[in-house]
């Protein structure tokens, strides 16, 4: 081969690996973890009660889940921690009137 042929063979070769490279988008791993809490919650007198908790519960972005028990006066949330916390959900269902904490291990 001629070295012109030879050069551009080379050039058109290290442009091509270069193209691939630079396009190439690096791995991102996401860890999609939910974590759950159970809230103590105050007020909690009727089954409206658990209508109105469940809903300002379920309008928090990142709740994936809601139980709630009126007799043991308790909200379980399964949420995604990267998108909300345990202080945006009390602070939900304390302006729904009910104020919660979030219940300690016995």
């Amino acid at each position: 081969m001629t070295p012109k042929i030879l050069l551009l063979a080379l050039s058109l070769l290290s442009g091509f690996f270069l193209i691939n490279t630079s396009q190439a988008e690096p791995i991102v791993q996401v860890q999609n973890s939910n974590q759950s809490v159970t809230l103590d919650m105050q007020n909690m007198t009727c089954a409206m009660c658990k209508i109105t908790i469940k809903k300002a519960l379920q309008d928090v972005d990142g709740v994936q889940d809601v139980k709630v028990d009126p007799e043991s006066k308790t909200s379980t949330v399964t949420f995604s921690p990267q998108k909300t916390n345990i202080e945006a959900l009390i602070k939900a269902t304390t302006n729904a009137g009910y104020p919660a904490t979030t219940r300690q291990p016995k």
